[in-house]
């Protein structure tokens, strides 16, 4: 794995300065107490190409033997050229293979993973590299804070290999259901609107109503998860780490006392990095490595859901040890 962050920090009590709250009261309602934000000429898209190189790196293999390439972003800085071949040609990745998600926004991970486990099932693919990257701090209005607050900046890669025998993705699950309770215009939508006589422009930042997202999420969610591990023939206690969607502190406990899960086995990365959209449970995948969660042999459960809404999760069982970095 790889994992890539901006330079800057940025506390509560710095974004207190242009938003009509405290940090307290930003602490008590998320369990927040900092992101990463892109500064200057920082781009997601030089994010992404740091995160996949060290994902490359410690996967211990060249560029060139990468078969499929999977980015996803939400955020990235062009429509058009694709970001995936752009984190190709920087990182010398040959295959014809590249597919990028736009619009899976949060759930990118699970719908990346996924596509990349199907494409590796193709007769001369071996390898796969997955990388989910996002700059939501350049979407989300300065000065909301409904939604500010939850948001940080960051790009996470993992390499996947093809392998024979038990082991690997054991079973997943997807879902979805139409809402409009997040949202974020596009630039034909704003162009649309602002070369119309007489037309409303929408608001060139991300819309979200919380009291939905907060039912989405601690519903499907855990529901989608248990799915999945009984698909897998996996009890939830046999799962040796959770690596789930980092909306934020709050409804990650709520979603371990759902469960009735082992808060110790369940990653944490919202305090200090945000709700990082399509790099969120990669960040939690990281953390699991860190800690020494997630070693050869063992169960990890993977799961988010995003704006639209999509949902998803998935069950591994691992043949070696995630590799990583501080």
């Amino acid at each position: 794995m790889g994992l890539a962050l901006p330079g800057q920090a940025v506390s509560n009590a710095e974004l207190c300065e242009t938003l009509d709250t405290t940090p307290e009261w930003i602490e008590e309602k998320t369990g927040i107490l900092e992101r990463r934000f892109l500064v200057g000429d920082e781009t997601i898209t030089e994010l992404a190409i740091q995160a996949a190189e060290k994902a490359v790196r410690h996967a211990g293999i060249d560029a060139r033997d990468i078969d499929v390439l999977v980015v996803a972003s939400s955020t990235p800085e062009w429509i058009m050229p694709s970001m995936g071949v752009i984190v190709a040609e920087r990182l010398g990745i040959e295959t014809p293979r590249i597919v990028d998600m736009t619009q899976h926004a949060c759930a990118s991970a699970v719908y990346a993973i996924h596509t990349a486990s199907c494409l590796l099932q193709e007769p001369d693919s071996q390898n796969a590299l997955v990388v989910c990257a996002e700059g939501a701090s350049r979407v989300t209005d300065p000065l909301d804070r409904t939604v500010r607050i939850f948001f940080g900046d960051a790009a996470g890669a993992t390499v996947l290999t093809r392998m024979e025998g038990a082991g690997g993705l054991l079973s997943y699950d997807l879902g979805n259901a139409y809402s409009p309770a997040v949202s974020l215009a596009g630039p034909s939508q704003l162009n649309h609107a602002r070369n119309t006589p007489g037309g409303e422009a929408p608001s060139p930042y991300l819309q979200m109503n919380g009291r939905v997202v907060w039912q989405e999420a601690t519903t499907r969610l855990p529901k989608s998860v248990s799915e999945t591990l009984a698909a897998a023939g996996v009890e939830a206690s046999e799962v040796n780490g959770f690596a789930f969607h980092q909306a934020n502190v709050r409804l990650l406990h709520h979603i371990v006392r759902t469960m009735g899960l082992d808060r110790e086995k369940v990653a944490i990365t919202a305090d200090v990095l945000g709700n990082t959209g399509a790099a969120s449970p990669m960040t939690a995948l990281w953390r699991l490595a860190i800690d020494g969660r997630a070693k050869a042999g063992d169960l990890i459960a993977l799961g988010a859901i995003g704006a639209g809404f999509l949902w998803g999760s998935l069950c591994f069982q691992l043949p070696n040890d995630i590799k990583a970095e501080e």
